[in-house]
């Protein structure tokens, strides 16, 4: 790396900051229309100018666009937060639990656990729909902030192996901010 010396550098500035460079440059400008000639003096009068309007443009637009932004950041200040909704399957152990426990209630309707995150809720018979539909209602309520979803209905002789058949999809949703 280079070192400046700074003892020339000084004794150089001091050679354009005396007031004798002063007085030249002002002598300088005084002659400059005679060696010049007014068009060049029009002309450089005249970049002055538009510099001078480029500055003053530059500004104004400058400053529209700090208050374009500051509006931006006030009205995203004012936007609501929208929660978003997730939805997640209940583990199996819990499905386990609750099938193991409603099934000495619900003695007519057969419950099984038939997939992970699933029940189906079946009976043989037309009679038994009170219960099936209790049964159902059941598995609403079974567990905290589960949400049924239903897969397949069947009721009827069209069925195959009961005469009401369902089968549900269980979730639980949480909410993201």
């Amino acid at each position: 790396m280079k070192k400046t010396n700074f003892k020339s550098l000084n004794a150089q500035m001091a050679k354009y900051l005396s007031p004798q460079s002063m007085t030249d440059m002002n002598k300088f400008l005084e002659g400059l229309p005679l060696r010049a000639g007014h068009a060049v003096l029009i002309a450089g009068g005249l970049a002055w100018l538009l510099g001078g309007l480029a500055i003053v443009y530059a500004t104004t637009v400058a400053q529209d666009v700090a208050d374009i932004r500051a509006e931006l950041a006030k009205s995203e200040a004012l936007k609501p937060v929208v929660a978003q909704l997730k939805s997640t399957p209940v583990p199996d152990n819990e499905i386990t639990d609750f099938v193991n426990r409603v099934k000495p209630i619900y003695s007519s309707v057969t419950i099984t656990k038939s997939s992970p995150g699933t029940i189906t809720v079946s009976a043989s018979d037309g009679r038994y729909f009170g219960a099936f539909r209790e049964a159902i209602n059941h598995a609403y309520n079974g567990g905290q902030r589960w949400r049924l979803s239903l897969d397949s209905l069947c009721v009827g002789r069209e069925c195959e192996g009961a005469f009401l058949s369902g089968t549900f999809k269980i979730n639980t949703l949480k909410i993201e901010r």
